[in-house]
């Protein structure tokens, strides 16, 4: 199980090569971020912490916790470099991805014990009936609630468009 410690000394390293000082940021581990494995938070106008969460998901699966580390770190490099825009995941993140060695992509693949867990808690799915595809949600939220209420036309599938859903009891 990863540490707090261990990502700080990472970040202590990744400071030297980038040039840029997080020794301020907050890091926190989060058991409530179930749809995220990470986020760096900066702040409004200036105001507040700037912020790396990690999900304690992801606490045991070696390869996605230091690939979601270095990930949140490019974000807060960027941001410390750049300060006053915002990026994202554009192609300066992208590049700071590259030279801290991390995968300079927006979302984690599926895999991966995060993955696992967060389809084992899911409470609710929500099936296609028109490509079978299915999404999984631990909690009830924006999707779930509008299948419930009977207004699920309003949601389309990613995958083909369609506007048919079936709400179902997760396994």
């Amino acid at each position: 199980m990863h540490t707090l410690e261990e990502v700080r000394r990472e970040y202590d390293r990744l400071d030297r090569l980038v040039g840029v000082d997080t020794s301020r940021i907050e890091l926190r581990i989060s058991k409530r971020a179930v749809r995220q494995l990470g986020s760096f938070r900066s702040p409004a106008r200036g105001a507040g912490p700037l912020r790396i969460t990690l999900s304690a998901l992801i606490l045991d699966d070696d390869e996605q916790f230091w690939d979601t580390v270095r990930h949140e770190y490019a974000h807060a490099a960027v941001y410390l470099l750049h300060p006053g825009e915002k990026h994202g995941h554009d192609r300066a993140w992208r590049d700071m991805c590259r030279l801290v060695g991390c995968n300079p992509k927006r979302l984690a693949p599926e895999q991966g014990r995060a993955a696992q867990l967060r389809r084992q808690r899911a409470k609710y799915v929500i099936r296609c009936e028109t490509c079978g595809a299915e999404s999984r949600y631990i909690r009830r939220g924006k999707a779930v609630d509008l299948m419930l209420r009977g207004r699920g036309r309003s949601l389309r599938c990613r995958r083909c468009g369609g506007s048919r859903f079936t709400l179902l009891a997760a396994e």
